[in-house]
């Protein structure tokens, strides 16, 4: 075989497999969070009893502040069916945020009150 077939050749190979690396090695380092949202509210107190509403329904919830605004989640959870399940007896919106896959709920939280995450 001739060394510029080869070199050919061996580019190809060499594309194909940057190709593969650059569009899918990333996603290994990401996870998708599903989360649904039930309210934003400016005062405190209707956030907690938004807290207490869903805490009494046997659900745990979660709250960030951001911008003044409480935003309070019903569910968190990287199974979509599972938020989609949860949707059907609850008034609210499903979000979606890819983050790293070592990011936990609280660093979630976190990082949207700080504004890391867009919603």
């Amino acid at each position: 075989m001739k060394f510029e077939v080869k070199v050919v050749i061996m580019s190809i190979i060499f594309s194909i497999v940057c190709m593969f690396v650059f569009t899918y090695a990333s996603s290994f380092t990401q996870k998708t969070i599903y989360a649904y949202q039930v309210g934003i509210y400016k005062e405190a107190s209707n956030k907690d009893a938004k807290l207490a509403e869903l805490k009494e329904s046997g659900i745990e919830g979660y709250c960030y502040k951001k911008d003044g605004q409480y935003y309070v989640l019903s569910m968190i959870s990287e199974d979509q069916k599972k938020v989609e399940k949860h949707a059907v007896d609850m008034k609210g919106i499903m979000k979606t945020y890819v983050v790293s896959s070592d990011t936990t709920v609280k660093t979630l939280l976190d990082n949207l009150s700080k504004g890391v995450i867009h919603d």
